[in-house]
């Protein structure tokens, strides 16, 4: 017996298995779905466009569908086909078109453009280079935020810039615009060959602050091109590329580096409102003799005003932007999963 594949949802193995058996008899499955599944469903086929399925992950769901498709030549290329033909057997043009809309714009207020991130970041850099910066900037900002990152690395520095201050700034994108510049970047892709953050506050800054963490070098020269034209853009966007519950995630030898520029004070302040592994970090990268004397000032301060703890913690995440900008440790680093 083969196993079913990892990370796929229920909802995508019926999809699959719908999409791949005969239509009417999928359409007959179909009608016997409440409509929660079938929405369920439906997004999971739209979500299949964006995905690779080759033999192998369709015979992990179900031998028997590899079968028929061996017998048949069958694959699953033109999913849209094939989900078109299924939802209209199933419950006519008007309500299956009404059922596909629903699942699109659901869709498009999570991953729109996960198709493009099999694509290499020299080749989704390439695509921007001659679109309109605004469109660009939607694009990057709903692609995933290490491979947004990697695509940077291959624009020029001037609109590295621009983009990254045009992200920080999108405040909510209407879900139509983002049809619109989905539907410009794969006719780009199918014409050349190549094989939604909401009203969150600071979404778009959050997310220009990541790409940048992602960049892997180069982010100082970046802000300091948004400051000249955005000097609040600029400042907002660094207090997000780290702050204090991203030094848990700091290696060894960069907590050692930070911890010995801070004085003991300073710290046992800031550790007063800290969470878990953040303390832990600090404390465990302190000798004994240094962490139960940070513990103890920190327990005899007392009840202490929450502006002063703040204080303490942007004084020292001050420190340690300075050291990211000075290259001494990495602004990835606050990133990067720690095993």
């Amino acid at each position: 017996m083969v196993a079913e594949p990892k990370n796929l949802s229920i909802d995508k193995i019926i999809a699959m298995l719908l999409l791949s058996l005969d239509q009417e008899l999928s359409a007959k499955v179909l009608r016997n779905f409440n409509d929660d599944t079938v929405d369920k469903v439906t997004r999971a086929m739209q979500e299949l466009q964006e995905m690779a399925i080759d033999r192998e992950t369709v015979r992990g769901v179900y031998q028997k569908t590899v079968e028929r498709m061996r017998q048949g030549g069958m694959a699953l290329g033109d999913v849209s086909g094939l989900m078109r033909n299924v939802l209209s057997r199933a419950f006519g043009e008007q309500r299956s078109g009404d059922v596909a809309r629903r699942a699109n714009s659901d869709i498009l207020a999570k991953r729109p453009f996960a198709m493009f991130e099999q694509l290499t970041a020299e080749d989704l850099a390439n695509l921007l280079t001659e679109e309109h910066p605004q469109i660009s900037a939607v694009f990057i900002a709903h692609l995933d935020r290490k491979k947004g990152g990697e695509v940077l690395k291959f624009l020029d520095e001037e609109l590295r810039a621009d983009l990254v201050h045009r992200v920080a700034t999108l405040d909510r994108t209407p879900a139509d615009v983002v049809q619109r510049v989905l539907e410009v970047m794969r006719k780009k892709v199918k014409d050349l060959g190549l094989t939604t953050l909401r009203s969150e506050p600071k979404a778009w800054v959050k997310a220009a602050a990541s790409l940048l963490n992602n960049l892997g070098g180069g982010e100082k020269a970046v802000l300091e091109k948004i400051e000249q034209a955005d000097a609040n853009i600029a400042g907002a966007i660094r207090e997000e590329m780290f702050t204090f519950d991203d030094i848990q995630k700091l290696d060894k030898k960069s907590m050692q580096k930070i911890l010995a520029a801070v004085d003991s004070r300073q710290l046992a302040v800031s550790l007063k409102a800290a969470i878990p592994p953040v303390e832990q970090s600090i404390l465990g990268n302190l000798s004994k003799r240094a962490s139960d004397m940070v513990r103890e000032e920190r327990d005899n301060l007392g009840p202490t005003p929450l502006t002063e703890v703040l204080t303490a913690q942007n004084e020292i995440l001050k420190m340690i932007r300075d050291l990211m900008d000075k290259g001494e440790i990495k602004a990835g680093g606050a990133a990067e999963q720690m095993v």
